[in-house]
């Protein structure tokens, strides 16, 4: 761990955000933890951009759960900033909540629908298509059906076979 001591809380913040941009979210947690701990013992307020940061490098490094209640808690103070939703929806993804990862995406377009970080992690895990029949419920036989024809139709891509088990019929004893 590098002695962070004597380093100014600007360049804590700067470079704890910087490696949390660049992924290297071990660095900063580092950085991060020492800038809100000194924030936190001095009784300074934490901007939530920092703080989204901060809970992005915790979530991918330690506790994703923890992670996203704190970038939950920085939108508490910013709740217009496109960056704290690009970490929720980081971390949902890392969860396992694809859901929640869309949700995120779509609320900080919604602040900031030119954002680049928020339309390339939306590309990277891709959008819904319509349901074939629209006023069914998505997960309705008939469109999950229809999806997998039409999907399959798109790609070309072959169907898998079905796993039936085989009849005792044809077994010898």
């Amino acid at each position: 761990m590098p002695e962070l001591k004597n380093v100014s809380d600007e360049i804590l913040s700067r470079r704890g955000r910087d490696f949390a941009r660049k992924g290297q979210f071990a660095l900063a947690n580092e950085f991060l933890s020492e800038y809100c701990t000194r924030a936190v013992k001095e009784e300074k307020p934490i901007s939530g951009v920092i703080l989204a940061a901060y809970g992005l490098a915790v979530g991918m490094t330690t506790d994703v759960k923890e992670g996203i209640e704190i970038c939950h808690r920085a939108l508490n103070s910013d709740r217009r900033n496109p960056e704290i939703y690009l970490s929720i929806a980081r971390l949902q993804l890392q969860a396992g909540s694809r859901k929640k990862a869309v949700e995120a995406i779509e609320r900080g377009l919604s602040f900031s629908s030119q954002h680049r970080e928020l339309h390339a992690l939306q590309k990277q895990i891709g959008q819904r298509q319509q349901p074939p029949v629209p006023f069914l419920p998505r997960n309705s036989p008939v469109n999950v059906k229809l999806g997998k024809l039409f999907h399959r139709l798109r790609t070309g891509n072959q169907p898998k076979p079905a796993n039936r088990p085989k009849s005792k019929a044809g077994a010898t004893a």
